[in-house]
């Protein structure tokens, strides 16, 4: 998955988004190849005005900046824990409350984009129109929001950026669009579909993104994600992380480079892969390499896990009796 950000920041600005550089602006624009119609802006400290006319659907959400906003001839206080709402082609001018720097994150959304959320989960056509220009947001719908700014970075897998933007999607319906609370939500079929999703998972899962998965399944993308998750308890993006990690183990016990398992088994670097590896194993890759080479002990599926590599690590990689799931 690429990630691409434009930034005006200084060049020891830290671009998590959840982390405001002390008394600096920083502005950041992201965006991504596996959510296309999307972007995500980045505002730390910030006391200039703001003003603008878009050409999409905006929800911006304040992290610490309050101030005042006059949109549609109206004027709207903004303040963290309520979402600031506008349409495309429309004015809007913001500006903080006196001598207060402020944060935020803003979600743009291509019009088509948010007219197929609205399609894929909705029983009838609803206006993709936002219920209020300033909507109070539950605890949860801003923990997806946050889920979502977060996941805007390169080692993000392309299903687990797709599913945290659905999963937002939701909830964002419900709470910020107009009759979206009202309409009873398209669960298709719950469980078919999902044991071919497992499948195409193990099969070839490590790259696969959600919207293929969900093709393979003859499932929407929203109706694929809650029926696996329904059915295994955790997502599918969750569930591709655990292969990936499983194939790791499996290559670091036949003695594959730790740095060649990384790009072998779909991370960005050996860092990314020692993180997710660590999280889910309780041990980093070497420690668990190094606790097999003292033991000696074999693996369940590997022959000889002790012995030499032999081979192109591809080749090792996908032999057949290494695709099944742990």
């Amino acid at each position: 998955m690429s990630c691409h950000a434009i930034l005006v920041m200084p060049s020891n600005c830290p671009r998590m988004t959840n982390a405001a550089p002390p008394n600096q602006e920083y502005i950041g624009y992201r965006r991504s190849a596996a959510l296309p119609g999307f972007e995500v802006i980045d505002a730390y400290h910030s006391s200039r005005e703001w003003r603008a006319v878009g050409d999409a659907y905006a929800v911006t959400v304040p992290l610490t900046w309050r101030g005042q906003a006059v949109y549609r001839g109206l004027k709207h206080v903004v303040r963290p824990g309520v979402a600031f709402c506008n349409h495309p082609d429309e004015l809007f001018v913001a500006n903080p409350e006196a001598g207060h720097a402020g944060s935020f994150n803003v979600l743009v959304i291509h019009p088509g984009r948010l007219d197929e959320w609205l399609f894929e989960q909705r029983a009838r056509t609803v206006s993709p129109e936002f219920a209020a220009i300033t909507k109070p947001m539950s605890g949860g719908l801003m923990a997806k929001f946050r889920r979502l700014f977060a996941a805007f970075e390169p080692g993000t897998s392309a299903m687990e950026l797709q599913s945290n933007a659905l999963e937002l999607s939701e909830s964002m319906i419900r709470e910020l669009i107009a009759d979206g609370s009202n309409e009873k939500l398209k669960d298709g079929p719950a469980i078919r579909g999902t044991a071919r999703m497992r499948e195409c998972l193990n099969e070839e899962g490590l790259n696969i993104d959600l919207e293929t998965l969900a093709s393979r399944a003859g499932l929407s993308r929203f109706q694929a994600l809650r029926a696996f998750k329904r059915r295994y308890g955790l997502p599918p993006h969750a569930y591709q992380l655990c292969l990936r990690v499983s194939r790791v183990r499996r290559l670091l016990l036949a003695g594959a480079p730790p740095a060649d398992v990384a790009v072998q088994c779909g991370f960005v670097d050996q860092s990314h892969m020692n993180r997710h590896f660590k999280r889910l194993v309780g041990v980093t890759p070497m420690q668990y390499a190094q606790a097999n080479a003292a033991s000696r002990l074999p693996f369940s599926g590997v022959a000889g896990a002790s012995a030499p590599l032999n081979g192109s690590l591809a080749a090792l990689a996908n032999r057949s009796d290494w695709r099944r799931a742990p």
